[in-house]
């Protein structure tokens, strides 16, 4: 996980105790300079409003309005001018707030810190295929749920077939009686239903939804999405809800055998 922050120093060096060696930490120093991170490549945003000297919000309202998807963590500490700042920065969306002393407890802080990246359809659509994982060994479901949490790091439905600790043939004949006949599906749904979350970000250019997606090309990108959806990148940018979209490919990974 990429987490990209502008703390003071003393919050900062709480946050690298925190984060620990397995995850990386960018420091920044500037508003301007997390903007620009952000386009390079961010999974988390930790920042404290009040970071450059003087309490400031704007900047946080500009960065949710074009990267609704980019989860934000205001880390602070308690004084009346920062609890103005949260109260307002909760209207723009910023739902998480961390206190300096009072909630950044390294085991505490940590955990809410994994657990925000795992977005919300990624979540909806492991509730849609609920009933077909009850039907699947724990190694399965939990490469499943690590998929969706975590598409990112799938490649292939060889790379999914790793992280349930067996062979591709043994996780076929796993996933077969339960109703879900392809892991390469299962694959192409998660790298389609992270593309869309970025997709909802006005501040992304399809190209960029595609390399933060793990594409090599918007072209394959848009591959995918005809393969799954039958429609074209921008057509499910514009046209297509998010409940709409994970019906769609919850469908599509139950669906007959393909060819793998």
């Amino acid at each position: 996980m990429n987490v990209v922050a502008f703390l003071p120093r003393q919050l900062l060096a709480h946050l690298r105790v925190v984060l620990g060696s397995e995850h990386r930490l960018i420091s920044v120093a500037s508003w301007a300079e997390l903007q620009a991170m952000v386009y390079r490549g961010a999974d988390l945003v930790v920042a404290d409003p009040a970071a450059g000297g003087s309490v400031e919000v704007e900047a946080l309202e500009v960065l949710r309005g074009q990267f609704p998807s980019l989860p934000v963590v205001v880390y602070t500490t308690l004084a009346p001018a920062g609890i103005k700042a949260i109260v307002r920065l909760a209207k723009s969306g910023v739902e998480h707030v961390v206190l300096s002393r009072f909630d950044d407890e390294p085991e505490r802080f940590l955990e809410l810190l994994e657990g925000i990246p795992a977005y919300e359809l990624g979540d909806q659509m492991l509730q849609e295929l609920a009933g077909a994982l009850a039907a699947l060994p724990v190694t399965v479901v939990r490469a499943i749920e690590q998929l969706f949490r975590s598409p990112g790091d799938f490649k292939s439905a060889q790379d999914l077939a790793a992280a349930a600790g067996m062979n591709l043939r043994t996780l076929y004949r796993n996933l077969e009686p339960a109703g879900l006949f392809s892991a390469r599906a299962l694959v192409a749904a998660a790298r389609i239903v992270r593309a869309y979350a970025y997709l909802q970000d006005p501040g992304r250019s399809i190209k960029d939804v595609a390399a933060r997606a793990g594409y090599h090309s918007p072209w394959q990108l848009s591959q995918q999405m005809r393969e799954l959806t039958g429609q074209t990148t921008e057509q499910v940018r514009k046209q297509v809800t998010g409940h709409a979209l994970v019906t769609l490919l919850a469908q599509q990974v139950r669906r007959r055998r393909r060819k793998q």
